[in-house]
């Protein structure tokens, strides 16, 4: 007494899982480039800020005092180019005269400019708008260039980052569909690849995919964890058998055929499995009448009563 099944022809595909990360292009660290004293700082934890909001502001008396030195330099510089210029289109004078002069008010002119691009970064400002994360400093510390001042967070342009082993090179293609699970929110949506790497991490023997992460708030969080599952194998017309009923011997894998009311031994050739099916691409056409329950206590030849 046996149960059967249909080896039906239907569209099969196999899947693996890999594990990602939320991350965004647009979160970095906001630093300083000068060094001086931090004489204001205008945020907070949680605070929301536009781009060119000012940050924060470091002491710049100096480079100030600088500035006024150097334009009064440059004032003088430029009254005597403009008599030595008057002077050398009269032909009065010498070349050189003409030339040092020139060079002087030049030089100044640089000078201030390289001095007033100085005293601008004494005002970090954000450089997109986003929302900041952390503030590891307190106004009236002594700053040094490239010291951290804040951390900000942008979800502008947010994606998933996963890891695929080397072993599927070739297997998914920009603009694949791939399901995403975030375990922690309990949630699960459909998206699909922005992009493939080409570059295979020596250490992890792993390439990296993106993933297009939907414009969700929830989902919006960086190093949120997240599970990828991506399709590596489809097939429209597939012969398609449970798992269970494959059993094997010394000549591989079979399954028992129903035949005249007989078990019949069919050597299969097996291909993926996933979801407890297999696909068979060699043995079966389709549409043979396979034992389902039962089939371990049969042999080759068996007579059998089918049981609806």
């Amino acid at each position: 007494l046996v149960t059967a099944i249909t080896a039906n022809k239907e569209s099969f595909a196999h899947k693996i899982e890999v594990r990602g990360n939320v991350e965004s292009r647009t979160n970095m660290t906001v630093s300083a480039e000068m060094m001086g004293q931090l004489e204001a700082l205008s945020i907070k934890e949680g605070q929301s800020v536009r781009k060119g909001q000012v940050l924060a502001t470091i002491d710049s008396e100096t480079i100030e005092n600088n500035i006024e030195e150097v334009e009064k330099q440059l004032e003088f510089a430029t009254t005597i180019y403009e008599k030595r210029d008057r002077l050398w289109k009269k032909n009065i004078g010498t070349e050189v005269e003409y030339l040092q002069a020139k060079n002087n008010k030049e030089g100044l002119e640089k000078t201030l400019a390289t001095l007033n691009t100085q005293l601008a970064k004494a005002e970090v400002k954000a450089p997109f708008s986003g929302t900041i994360e952390t503030v590891p400093v307190k106004q009236g510390e002594i700053i040094q260039p490239g010291q951290p001042l804040a951390y900000l967070v942008s979800s502008s342009d947010m994606y998933i980052n996963a890891e695929v082993s080397e072993s599927y090179i070739g297997r998914f293609n920009e603009g694949d569909a791939v399901e995403v699970n975030i375990p922690s929110l309990g949630q699960k949506f459909s998206s699909e690849i922005a992009s493939v790497g080409r570059v295979i991490n020596a250490a992890s023997r792993t390439f990296t995919i993106e993933v297009k992460l939907p414009k969700v708030d929830d989902y919006l969080k960086t190093n949120l964890v997240a599970s990828v599952m991506l399709t590596d194998y489809k097939s429209d017309e597939a012969v398609v058998i449970p798992s269970r009923i494959i059993q094997e011997d010394l000549e591989g894998n079979f399954v028992y055929q129903v035949k005249n009311k007989r078990a019949s031994k069919v050597h299969v050739k097996l291909g993926y499995s996933y979801n407890n099916h297999t696909e068979v691409v060699n043995g079966l056409a389709g549409g043979e009448m396979l034992i389902d329950k039962g089939n371990r206590t049969v042999a080759d030849g068996t007579s059998l009563s089918i049981q609806n």
